[in-house]
Parts: C-alpha cells; sequence; structure tokens
C-alpha cells in the first residue's frame, strides 16, 4: 500500500481548490458504468484543483474514484480504520496522504470534518449510512454544505422514492437537503457553484 501516514492536525487543504468527500461502494456493483462514472469523477476532481477525501480503498467504485484523481495529479486524502488496513494491503492503491482510525465512526467522523461538500456514488450500506448521516445533519441545521447524488443508471432513483414516501406521511421535511444530477460533471459544477461561493464568501 503505498501512502503517507499523517495525523488529523497535518490534514488541512493547503493546495486551493475545494475539499470534497465522495462516498461510493467497494464493490464495483452489477455494470461497469459505476466505476466509470468513479473514474470521471476523480478526473474531475483533478481537473478543478480539488482535493478528494475518500475511504482509502483500492477497489470497486472506491478504487476507481482515486485512480481518476491519481492518474491527473490530483491530490488525495484517505481515511482507513486499522482493521480495513491490512485488507488494503493487498490492492492498488494510488499514492495519497492516510490517516488511520480505530473504527469506522471515527473514520466518517474525520471524513465530514474534511470536506467543503459531498458527492455520492452507488454503493452498499456504508454509503447509504455516510449519505443520511449528512442529510440528517443538513435537516437538523447542524451542518449546510452541498451534498450530491450522482444518479448513474437510474441508482439513486429507489432512494428517491423512499425519501417522498416518508416526506408524504410527514416524518421528515418535504425540501430534499440533497440534489440529484446524472454524471460526475453536473457533480462538480454544482458543487463549485454552491460550496465555492460560500468559501469564497468566508475569506472576503
Amino acid at each position: 500500500m503505498r501512502h503517507q501516514p499523517i495525523g488529523r492536525k497535518d490534514m488541512t487543504n493547503s493546495g486551493g481548490g475545494l475539499s470534497i468527500c465522495v462516498f461510493c461502494g467497494a464493490s464495483p456493483g452489477d455494470s461497469p458504468a459505476y466505476t466509470q462514472a468513479g473514474h470521471e469523477l476523480g478526473e474531475r476532481l483533478a481537473a478543478g484543483n480539488h482535493r478528494l477525501v475518500y475511504g482509502a480503498g483500492g477497489i470497486g467504485i472506491m478504487g476507481a474514484v482515486a485512480r481518476g484523481a491519481a492518474d491527473n495529479n490530483g491530490r488525495i486524502a484517505g481515511i482507513i480504520p486499522e482493521f480495513l488496513r491490512e485488507c488494503e494491503r493487498n490492492h492498488d492503491i494510488p499514492p495519497q496522504e492516510v490517516v488511520i482510525t480505530d473504527d469506522l465512526a471515527r473514520r466518517k467522523s474525520i471524513m465530514m470534518d474534511l470536506a467543503d461538500a459531498f458527492v455520492c456514488l452507488p454503493g452498499g450500506y456504508g454509503t447509504l449510512n455516510e449519505v443520511l448521516e449528512v442529510i440528517s445533519m443538513n435537516v437538523m441545521g447542524i451542518e449546510d454544505r452541498p451534498l450530491v447524488l450522482v444518479n448513474t443508471q437510474g441508482f439513486w432513483d429507489s432512494f428517491i422514492v423512499l425519501v417522498d414516501g416518508f416526506a408524504g406521511r410527514r416524518f421528515i421535511p418535504e425540501e430534499k437537503h440533497f440534489t440529484v444530477v446524472g454524471g460526475p460533471v453536473e457533480a462538480i459544477e454544482h458543487i463549485e457553484a454552491t460550496a465555492g461561493s460560500r468559501l469564497a464568501a468566508t475569506m472576503e
């Protein structure tokens, strides 16, 4: 595993651009379109001089995003719990800065703390858990950071139906605290228009 382990305190984004956290699966899923979207997202992050913050994996969609960024000289911050670190040693992990955590909860906390915005690609239980936490924090007003779901091949359609159903029964607000786009290009454009303007305002 080629990486540079560093401490949490050294993870400030000093290279300009935004720190964009990507949630996605360590599996490739049932269609090559998912990993293709992941690789393109990594490319777009690097092209925009944005730092990729992700779960430090080297396989599935997660690995595709990292390789897309690394192949284009992008900056990568990987956050991984100790118990997964040994598993990942056997995978081709792109060069990156890495923070090693004690558990999954701490991993998620650091990823969220580092992010100016979030992009979600297809994934499993872990991805869904991360998506719901960001939405919950935005709903409660704890955070107000852009969350974008990349709806490759309609992956998030059933999730949107579920959310609409919960809202219809008045358990959650009708206002969606996330944006759905068709692909990586739209995801980055939306984040640059929202998180980028907010970041610029705080620096004035």
